[in-house]
C-alpha cells in the first residue's frame, strides 16, 4: 500500500512538472521575398497600396510566412535587378512574369515548376486555357493572375442616332452583323465632321487585335509552338477581314493601322469613332471622364464563336533549394491569384481573374461582360520569339491594314523566318 503511494506521488510530481514547464518555443516564421513591378514602400498609388494591403492580409492568414516585397520598376534596370536575383537563386521567391520571358526564364532554370503544388481544386478552378498558357517544356511555370481581355467598347448615344441594336453575349453578331452595323455607324454629320464606326489602336501585334485573328478559327502558332500556321486558310482569312474593314468597308479612320492607343481612345471619347477594340484600362480612364459606353464581345466569325484574347500577369516562383519556402511562395501566389484577395483588398483586381471562382473584377455591368469573356478566351502557347521577329511579324499585319499586301501575301512572306526562329529555339 505504501509502494503504491510513493508510486502516485511520483505521477502525480511528474504531471505538475510537466504542466509547469515552459511551452514549447514556436519555430520561426518562413521568410519569402516576392519581387513586384511598380511597388514602392509606402507609395500611394494603387499597386504600392493594394500589394501591401494583399501581402498583410495573406501573413494575418497565414501566421508562420512572413513577406517581404521587393518593388522593381518598369525598366530595363527593374529587369537587371530582377534577372540578377534569380541568377542567385537566393532572395526572391514569387515574381511577376510576362508570357515573353516565361520560355527563357524557365528554361534557365530560374523558375521552379508548380505542378507538385497546383491541387485538383486549383486545376478545376483556373480556365484551362489560362494554364496552357504557363506550360513549358510540359511543365506549368506560373500562376495565372489575370488577363487583358479585350472587349469592344461602344457609344450607346451613337447607336441610338443611327438606329443600330446592341448585341449581347446571348446575342453575339456575326461577322456580317458587324460590318453592317459599322457602315451604318459610319456617316457625316451636317458640320461635316466624320465618323466612323470602328477602330483599333496601331501595331496590329498588340493584344487589342489578337481576338480577331482567331474569329475564322485561325491561330499563330500550333499548340506545341514548334509550327507557325497563321498562314494557313483560317489564320488568312481573319487577317483579311481586318483588312477589309478598312480597305473595302471604309469605316474605319484614314489612320487605321497608324494611330496609337492614346489617339484611339480620344477619338472614341471625342465621339468621331462609335465603336472601338480595347483593353480593360480603358474603362477607369473613361471612368474618370465621365464618358457613357458600353463593353461589347466581338463579333463572330467562321468558328461561330465569341473570342478574347490579351495579355497575361503571371506569379513565377524562384527556383530555390529551400523546400520550406517553394511551398510558402507557391501558398502566395495561391493566395494573389484567387478570390479572397478579391475580397481582402478593394480595387485589387484590376484586370479580369483567371479562376472562375475569383468574380471580384465584376464590380458593374460593363465589368461583369467583360470579366465573363474571360471563359471564351484563345492564347498562343509560350515561344521564345525574338523582338526582332516580332516586330516583322506586327510589320506585315499592318501592311494588311494599310492595303500594302493582302493577307495571303504578308503571312506567307514572314513564315519562313518565323518558322525558321522556332526550329532554332527547338534545337
Amino acid at each position: 500500500m505504501k509502494r503504491g503511494r510513493q508510486t502516485f506521488s511520483a505521477i502525480f510530481l511528474l504531471i505538475l512538472l510537466a504542466a509547469c514547464a515552459a511551452p514549447p518555443a514556436s519555430p520561426e516564421p518562413i521568410t519569402i521575398t516576392f519581387f513586384k513591378r511598380g511597388y514602392t514602400e509606402g507609395g500611394t498609388d494603387t499597386t504600392s497600396v493594394t500589394n501591401a494591403q494583399a501581402v498583410a492580409a495573406f501573413e494575418k492568414a497565414h501566421p508562420g510566412i512572413k513577406v517581404k516585397i521587393v518593388g522593381i520598376p518598369w525598366t530595363a534596370e527593374g529587369t537587371e535587378q530582377l534577372e540578377a536575383a534569380l541568377r542567385s537563386h537566393t532572395g526572391i521567391n514569387v515574381l511577376s512574369v510576362n508570357t515573353v520571358d516565361l520560355p527563357r526564364f524557365a528554361r534557365e532554370g530560374w523558375l521552379a515548376p508548380i505542378d507538385p503544388y497546383l491541387t485538383d481544386d486549383d486545376k478545376a478552378d483556373f480556365y484551362a486555357s489560362a494554364l496552357e498558357a504557363a506550360v513549358v517544356d510540359g511543365q506549368t511555370y506560373a500562376w495565372p493572375l489575370w488577363v487583358t481581355a479585350v472587349a469592344i467598347y461602344a457609344n450607346p448615344a451613337l447607336f441610338r442616332e443611327r438606329g443600330v441594336a446592341l448585341p449581347t453575349l446571348d446575342k453575339p453578331w456575326s461577322w456580317d452583323e458587324f460590318v453592317a452595323a459599322a457602315k451604318q455607324l459610319t456617316f457625316r454629320r451636317a458640320d461635316g465632321t466624320p465618323v466612323y464606326g470602328f477602330s483599333g489602336s496601331a501595331a496590329p501585334g498588340a493584344v487589342v487585335y489578337l481576338p480577331l485573328l482567331y474569329i475564322d478559327g485561325g491561330r499563330i502558332l500550333s499548340p506545341d509552338a514548334r509550327r507557325f500556321v497563321q498562314n494557313s486558310p483560317e489564320g488568312i482569312s481573319a487577317l483579311q477581314k481586318i483588312g477589309d474593314l478598312a480597305q473595302v468597308h471604309r469605316v474605319t479612320p484614314p489612320d487605321f493601322g497608324l494611330g496609337d492607343q492614346a489617339l484611339v481612345r480620344a477619338q472614341f471619347i471625342s465621339g468621331t469613332v462609335a465603336m472601338v477594340m480595347d483593353t480593360p484600362n480603358f474603362i477607369p480612364d473613361m471612368e474618370k471622364r465621365g464618358v457613357v459606353f458600353v463593353a461589347l464581345p466581338l463579333p463572330m466569325g467562321q468558328l461561330n464563336k465569341i473570342v478574347t484574347s490579351g495579355a497575361f500577369g503571371l506569379y513565377g516562383i524562384a527556383n530555390v533549394a529551400d523546400e520550406a519556402q517553394l511551398k510558402a511562395a507557391n501558398e502566395l501566389a495561391r493566395y494573389l491569384t484567387g478570390s479572397q484577395v478579391a475580397h481582402d483588398v478593394p480595387n485589387y483586381q484590376q484586370a479580369p481573374g483567371l479562376r472562375r471562382s475569383n468574380t471580384g473584377y465584376a464590380t458593374d455591368a460593363n465589368r461583369e461582360i467583360v470579366a465573363k469573356l474571360v471563359s471564351f478566351g484563345v492564347y498562343e502557347p509560350v515561344a521564345p520569339v525574338s523582338a526582332d521577329l516580332r516586330t516583322r511579324w506586327e510589320t506585315a499585319m499592318q501592311a494588311v491594314l494599310l492595303g500594302k499586301q493582302t493577307a495571303q501575301a504578308a503571312l506567307d512572306g514572314i513564315a519562313a523566318a518565323y518558322q525558321a526562329e522556332l526550329d532554332q529555339a527547338i534545337r
